[in-house]
């Protein structure tokens, strides 16, 4: 080797490796919460719909703190940066009524690299600096701004390294077992999770956050509407991917074969026997589809106002434990309220 090659492979810049994705869920919370106790922004960066604004807000009810959403890609400057007012000869700006004046919080902004150049531009010097002319952020807050990636098929304004470097940038992905551990605190529809599951692929095709509104029109649909194949499929394809729609609608169909409960028969005399009578034999078959749907049937109902904590328990013997679990802490939730 000469001596040139030496020199060159000596002063050789090593290049930057793209940075490894955190799954969303338990280990972007934890950066949140260093980021929150520092005071620095933090830039979230990942495809739509895995649950970057989601995730942000659950860290603000953790924390116990106020969140609020402003969309940047809705914005024009003066939403933002504020009216100009002329006082004593020398322009002031009122500023909106959304940026937070006093307590303590997180400012989630949406659709940073979605935004107008004019509204992109103070938002930044809003996530940064933490002011906009004599707006300044109070001590008690922190910024969190949710971009889509710069690749691929986003239509995006790009943010070059010195505006990244404010930040404390984070690439987030969607994650299975993250999202279905979400999904059962957040009740979604226990098909929806069923099929999920059962899919180790299914985020690759399909954004998390689909499946969430699928769950929810699922929910709503009269028992007569459920039996239309059809309808049910149509309904699935708005928000899915035509192979997982199918799936869905499938699952669907073989859930329509089981026993169906009743909830207030559970809530009535001998309401105990009726739900260990419907689940003793999908036990059996080890069907926790169905016994799924039982508990969400039930967290959505309104029981007797004289139906006490203990008789729930007994109630919900039959249940798996963790599908037990589920129901009483929202009961125990509704009675604290």
């Amino acid at each position: 080797m000469s001596k040139v090659q030496r020199n060159d492979m000596a002063g050789a810049i090593p290049q930057p490796s793209a940075a490894p994705a955190l799954p969303i869920g338990e280990p972007v919370l934890a950066v949140l919460t260093a980021a929150y106790r520092a005071r620095r922004p933090v830039l979230l960066e990942g495809p739509t719909g895995i649950g970057k604004s989601q995730i942000t807000a659950e860290f603000a009810q953790r924390a116990g703190i106020e969140h609020r959403v402003l969309d940047l890609s809705l914005l024009e400057p003066p939403d933002l940066v504020g009216l100009p007012q002329l006082r004593d000869g020398r322009t002031h700006y009122a500023f909106p009524a959304e940026l937070p004046t006093e307590g303590s919080g997180v400012l989630m902004l949406e659709e940073l690299n979605r935004a107008e150049i004019p509204v992109m531009q103070p938002a930044l010097q809003l996530l940064s600096a933490r002011r906009l002319h004599a707006y300044e952020l109070p001590p008690g807050w922190f910024c969190v701004a949710a971009i889509n990636p710069e690749q691929d098929d986003y239509q995006v304004n790009r943010l070059d390294a010195a505006l990244r470097s404010r930040f404390l940038q984070v690439v987030v992905r969607a994650d299975r077992q993250e999202w279905l551990r979400w999904a059962v605190r957040a009740n979604v529809h226990p098909l929806v999770q069923s099929v999920v599951a059962a899919q180790p692929t299914v985020f690759e095709t399909s954004a998390p956050r689909s499946w969430a509104y699928a769950g929810e029109v699922l929910g709503k649909l009269l028992p007569a509407e459920l039996a239309q194949r059809e309808l049910v499929l149509a309904l699935a394809r708005g928000f899915l991917p035509i192979s997982w729609a199918t799936a869905l609608t499938e699952a669907l169909a073989g859930l329509a074969a089981t026993p169906q409960l009743d909830p207030t028969r559970c809530f009535a005399a001998g309401g105990e026997r009726y739900l260990a009578d419907l689940a003793a034999p999908l036990t059996k078959a080890g069907r926790t589809d169905a016994l799924a749907m039982f508990a969400f049937l039930l967290r959505q109902s309104v029981p007797p106002p004289d139906f006490p904590l203990p008789a729930w328990e007994r109630l919900l013997t039959p249940l798996p434990g963790d599908l037990r679990q589920q129901v009483l802490l929202d009961v125990q939730r509704r009675s604290a309220r």
